[in-house]
Parts: structure tokens; sequence; C-alpha cells
């Protein structure tokens, strides 16, 4: 097996426990939100969280190609097709299969369809930030995957929620589980293993940057 692709399955399994943490966090969150009112109206919540996402997602999958090779469409490239489809995959599909398995009342509604001024301006925004903020903090992916995979966590849970609130209270093992699925997969996907699997053989960290976790 190439060392590329050992590398990537290594970065699966690592970051199992992490993806864990950060939905059992934004249970919390949501927990602790809950007296404020944000349960009244999860939809909207929900269309904050998902451009909020992909936003954080282009930012690391754009970055993460470009530590290693500068080649500005094919980074552009990969920034677009690396997180539309896979952030809906995470925030949609899963949580609306999920709700299905759950026999709840829930409807598929596509964002990148329905609402293409809140996905396409936060997707290219985080493009550019991936492409620019990468000289300036060397941490960047790290700070931002571990932000996207919180934004995640809220974005699936708000949609699965979103057609049936009760969801909240009486399935709450589930809702983790399921959550736990839409974002540990996808978000490694888009944030690790397609920009590096399309990063040419032999190229190394550009500019100082060094192999890390990451």
């Amino acid at each position: 097996m190439k060392p590329r692709f050992v590398r990537i399955a290594r970065e699966f399994i690592h970051h199992l426990p992490y993806s864990a943490v950060g939905v059992a966090a934004s249970l919390g969150i949501l927990l602790g939100l809950e007296k404020m009112g944000w349960d009244k109206n999860p939809v909207f919540s929900f269309h904050v969280t998902h451009p909020t996402h992909i936003f954080l997602s282009a930012i690391v999958t754009t970055a993460m190609f470009w530590k290693y090779e500068r080649k500005l469409l094919k980074a552009v490239f990969i920034g677009f097709v690396g997180v539309i489809p896979i952030c809906s995959i995470s925030d949609v599909f899963m949580p609306y299969l999920g709700g299905l398995l759950l026999k709840t009342p829930v409807q598929f509604h596509l964002c990148a369809i329905q609402e293409p001024w809140l996905v396409y301006p936060a997707c290219f925004l985080g493009i550019l930030g991936g492409l620019t903020l990468l000289k300036w903090i060397e941490k960047l992916t790290e700070f931002c995957h571990l932000a996207h995979v919180m934004v995640s966590s809220l974005a699936s849970i708000l949609y699965l929620i979103s057609f049936d609130i009760s969801l909240w209270h009486v399935s709450m093992l589930a809702i983790f589980g399921i959550t736990l699925l839409s974002v540990w997969i996808p978000c490694c996907l888009s944030d690790i293993a397609f920009p590096l699997a399309l990063v040419e053989e032999g190229h190394a960290p550009c500019c100082g940057h060094h192999p890390h976790s990451f």
C-alpha cells in the first residue's frame, strides 16, 4: 500500500476520538443554549452553522493542498470540489438518512441548490482564506479543522432535529451516533484525504511547513 494512503488511514483512526469529543461538546453546547430559545427555530440555526461549516472546511482543504503544491487553479478546484459535496453529505445527506432510520418526518433540503447564496460565497471566501492565511498562521489547518468539526456537529444535529424537535430529548444516544458518523468520515475526507490524495508524488511541504498530524 502506498505511504500516502497508509497515512490517510492513520489520520482517520487518529481523528475518531476527536470527532467524538466534538460531537459530545456540540450536544453540551446545545443543551446549555436550550433555555435561550435556540430550539424554537433550529432551521435558522442550521442556516447559520451550515455555511460556517463550509467556510471553515474550504480553508482547511485548500490550505492542506497549498502546503504541498502551489498550483492556483488546482487548489481552487480542490477547495471547491472537496468541500461542497462533502459538507452536503455531512450536514444534509447523513442526517436525512438518520431521520429516516429513526422514522421521523424528515425532509430533504439541499442548500447548495435551494439557497446557493448561503453556500457558494462561504466556500470561495474559505478558499481565499486557505490560500492567503497559511502564510501568516502556521497552525491554520489544525485550528480550522477543530472548529470545522465542532460546527459540522452543530449543523448535523440541527438538521436532524429541525423536523422533529422531540428527538432532542427522546433519542439523544441515537443523535450522538448519527452525528458522529456524519462528522468523522466526511470531515476527514474533506480536510485530509481528498487534498492529500491529489498532491503529486514527491512534493514536500512548502514555505517551512513540516509534516505533522495533519
